[in-house]
């Protein structure tokens, strides 16, 4: 089983938008770049390829703030919904058709019928 989270921009693991890993088929990569802190930093990261191989990928979605009052509801609109978006523009579109969604009623409200009645439990 492999629990996945999701950024409003679409990042998984430390797999994010506009990268080069995003198209990298070892398991496990490196990645480099400025942390929060504007420090350079190294971590790594199950690679796409990796968490789409999963026996069970879950992607987990949920919360809203005064900061992002509509949650992740827009970025679960374009991981499950997006026509245009693919692994490099919005990483966790790479695991729409392979992995189980799991999302609380804010993250799945922008969602058409198709796709909730595809994704969600009710």
């Amino acid at each position: 089983l492999t629990l996945i989270g999701v950024g409003r921009d679409g990042h998984v693991g430390s797999i994010y938008p506009d990268i080069d890993d995003t198209a990298a088929t070892r398991a496990v990569v490196p990645i480099t770049g400025v942390d929060g802190m504007g420090q350079l930093s190294t971590k790594i990261s199950l690679s796409l390829a990796a968490m789409r191989a999963s026996r069970r990928a879950v992607v987990a979605c949920a919360g809203k703030s005064l900061k992002a009052p509509l949650g992740k509801a827009e970025a679960m609109v374009r991981a499950l919904e997006g026509p245009d978006e693919t692994p490099r523009s919005f990483p966790v579109s790479a695991l729409r058709e392979t992995a189980t969604w799991l999302l609380d009623e804010d993250s799945a409200m922008l969602l058409s019928e198709t796709t909730t009645g595809r994704v969600c439990d009710p």
